[in-house]
């Protein structure tokens, strides 16, 4: 399947100007600068190829890599209708919810990767994750049926496996943390159906995480398109350097902004997919935000150092077990410093299941230190609906607040607090999304249990310029920066 974000989409194409631009620098051809810098004498330049260089280049990548990339079929049974919008990033290729609204098949089609001799192909979970038939076609033409032997939805990848009766063709995973901005890449696949099809383009970025809790992706524009969703990204080496997975678009189509999975990642996917059908992964147990200048100040550390614990999951976590609480700022994990809260997702995930690892912490402005043992990942769509890796804005105070009463104090976390019964328009609490229903425990490190608690809290401050409060909501606690200013 291809994925297909309304504004970010999973596949996407060449842009024209960097190929002429790239031609007309292999052609000598140069632009004049209003000031430009002069070469010292005897220095020489390097060389740059000529275009038919450049071509044979790229054939024979072509010609090495292509008889590994196979097209797949998918078909899945009917579904009842959810309904629903455009999202803002696309899986191409697996149009849902057109024509009439009777249940009916569902049908697309994307691309994989043989990477062994036996038949394991690697291609997206999106693809193959809910596929009932899979069949795919290999580019001399045959066609197997595939068998699914494990998916990933947290990283978007899958394995499925084909039987042929000789050796087939596989292409070689490249290292993927050398992968380098600037770095002419291919992009093959099955865009629109139409197999063993090559765009080139460049490593327009590197890292992006978008909103990821364990992939950093390859940005490319080489293009991308339905169907290419999990065709490789090849450096001119005939490396996989990435697994296409999405593109961004505002048109459904290609838009010169495509996303792919780095090679290293979708080999250590792989690798546990073939081994136990699934990936196992290390578990705390929290929900985590980003660290601002003012939280790591109540905090007692530097600005932007840690990962702030916002809330528990539940009391049967290996982070309650181990006494960590809302509001403290986990600094080290395992002996390895905490930069954010991504960061410490992906140490914490790497970690083996029943492992014991120290985690340093601030409280209060005092550093400490416990014990946890890690406990199992559960599945995607068992976590909490909030993203563990997800940071909140900065607001402002300018409500009028009650205490807890018996009515609701059964269904809080903290059993008191300051309860917000309106907010006042254009406030500071109404720009930070502080709303009604809202439960204010703390301000900075003075607990709230009242009203007057609160009350009191904001007449003891000086000339603060923002404010941290501790908030519950929906049974939920989280951090919210207040700007007062």
């Amino acid at each position: 399947m291809d994925v297909n974000l309304r504004n970010v989409s999973r596949l996407r194409p060449v842009r024209a100007f960097a190929i002429l631009f790239a031609l007309a620098l292999a052609l000598g051809v140069g632009f004049s600068l209003r000031h430009p810098v002069m070469a010292q004498e005897g220095q020489q330049r390097a060389a740059l190829p000529a275009p038919a260089d450049l071509s044979r280049a790229f054939i024979a990548v072509a010609k090495e890599v292509e008889p590994a990339v196979v097209n797949i079929d998918i078909t899945e049974k009917p579904k009842a209708q959810t309904g629903g919008g455009f999202q803002q990033f696309q899986i191409p290729g697996f149009p849902r919810g057109f024509g009439n609204n009777a249940p009916h098949a569902e049908r697309g089609t994307g691309s994989g990767i043989i990477i062994s001799p036996d038949g394991f192909i690697l291609t997206n979970n999106h693809v193959a994750g809910q596929a009932d038939t899979m069949r795919v076609t290999l580019g001399d033409g045959r066609e197997f049926k595939a068998t699914r032997i494990g998916t990933d939805p947290e990283t978007d990848l899958a394995v499925i496996k084909i039987k042929a009766d000789s050796p087939l063709p596989f292409a070689r995973l490249g290292n993927s943390d050398d992968v380098q901005q600037g770095e002419w890449v291919v992009a093959l696949g099955s865009p629109f159906g139409l197999k063993q099809t090559m765009t080139a383009g460049i490593i327009s970025a590197v890292g992006r995480s978008l909103g990821s809790n364990f992939s950093d992706y390859l940005q490319t524009d080489a293009s991308i398109n339905p169907g290419n969703s999990g065709g490789p990204l090849v450096n001119m080496a005939g490396e996989v350097i990435g697994v296409n997975d999405m593109i961004y678009t505002n048109s459904g189509g290609n838009e010169g902004v495509g996303f792919a999975i780095p090679a290293n990642l979708a080999h250590k996917v792989y690798a546990e997919l073939i081994k136990n059908g699934k990936v196992v992964r290390g578990y705390l147990g929290v929900r985590l935000q980003a660290v601002d200048q003012a939280t790591a100040h109540v905090a007692g550390a530097r600005k932007g150092e840690g990962a702030l614990v916002a809330d528990l999951a539940n009391t049967d976590t290996p982070a309650a077990r181990a006494g960590l609480e809302s509001g403290d700022l986990i600094v080290e994990f395992d002996g390895k410093p905490v930069t954010s809260p991504t960061q410490l997702t992906s140490l914490v995930s790497s970690e083996p299941v029943g492992k014991t690892v120290q985690v340093k912490y601030y409280r209060d402005g005092r550093l400490m230190s416990t014990a946890l043992k890690l406990a199992e990942r559960p599945p995607a769509g068992e976590l909490a609906k909030a993203d563990e890796n997800q940071g909140e804005g900065a607001g402002k105070l300018g409500v009028q607040v009650t205490n807890v009463g018996p009515d609701i104090s059964s269904d809080l976390r903290i059993k008191s607090g300051a309860v917000v019964v309106s907010v006042e328009p254009g406030s500071p609490a109404d720009n930070a999304g502080i709303e009604q229903g809202f439960v204010i425990h703390k301000i900075n490190n003075t607990r709230v249990t009242s009203s007057a608690d609160l009350s009191r809290a904001m007449r003891s401050l000086a000339n603060e310029q923002e404010i941290v409060l501790q908030v519950e909501f929906d049974g939920q606690l989280r951090f919210v920066t207040v700007h007062l200013d």
